[in-house]
């Protein structure tokens, strides 16, 4: 029991960091652009910071770095540093003595796809970013997890907010781009199954599949955005009822291994 709830604790933790509050998706990964652009995005809440490696008007390789926040139309936008601190020594210690050379701006159009502007010592370019897939995400396993789920236009239940504690047992296809993930509570009777088709996306993965529960309802399964790291594993879905209740439930799957 202590290990179970000590993985919950570290599940709900990442969540905190990974759907955070007022952030409609976090873009964090490693992006490239067809020029042999470079970036790495970080994002915390609406925050973000980009560090990049590209080639300038010279056509000589640089490094940036550049920050800002998301507004409502998904785009950020920043002054664009260089550092010309020390040399690393032995210990790794530079001095951080950043100067602007431009501005850039990043217009995320998807979730995995955005539209990036540079302005770089006085001349602008504009490029796509695309996520990069690096690897298939570590999915297969035995979860504790937690659920927690907005019932909405249900016919026969109360449409509230309920939360369920369980173990959730995943597995993948050989190609691993399918996902058959089982649910059952830890104290009580429900179990649900979900089958679900997978797109990858960097280290996010998206989908539309099925699932079905012991309690005769089934329906249709999406998979807005599914996120594994090391032995993590978060999942926003929305759950449309088609026999046994008409619900639709907003669910957010966090848990660990």
């Amino acid at each position: 029991m202590r290990g179970f709830l000590v993985r919950l604790i570290a599940a709900a933790m990442y969540l905190a960091l990974a759907v955070p509050a007022g952030a409609g998706h976090n873009y964090s990964d490693f992006w490239g652009a067809t020029n042999g652009a470079s970036l790495n995005i970080v994002q915390q809440g609406s925050d973000v910071v980009v560090t990049g490696f590209l080639y300038d008007t010279d056509r000589l390789p640089t490094w940036i770095t550049f920050g800002g926040t998301l507004d409502a139309s998904n785009t950020l936008s920043g002054n664009v540093l260089q550092n010309a601190g020390d040399v690393p020594s032995n210990n790794f210690v530079s001095n951080w003595n950043p100067f602007v050379v431009g501005t850039a701006s990043i217009q995320f159009t998807s979730l995995s796809r955005a539209s990036f502007t540079l302005t770089l010592n006085g001349r602008t370019t504009t490029g796509t970013l695309r996520r990069a897939n690096l690897g298939r995400l570590p999915l297969a396993g035995e979860y504790a997890a937690t659920i927690m789920e907005l019932l909405e236009n249900c016919t026969f239940r109360q449409n509230r907010l309920v939360s369920s504690l369980g173990l959730f047992t995943v597995q993948t296809n050989d190609a691993g781009d399918a996902m058959t993930g089982s649910f059952s509570e830890t104290n009580g009777p429900g179990s649900c199954t979900y089958y679900v088709p997978l797109v990858q996306t960097g280290s996010v993965a998206t989908g539309y599949g099925t699932f079905a529960c012991n309690d005769g309802t089934d329906g249709d399964a999406a998979i807005e955005s599914l996120r594994a790291f090391d032995d993590v594993l978060v999942i926003e879905m929305t759950r449309t009822f088609r026999r046994g209740d008409t619900c639709i439930a907003t669910t957010l799957l966090s848990g660990g291994r």
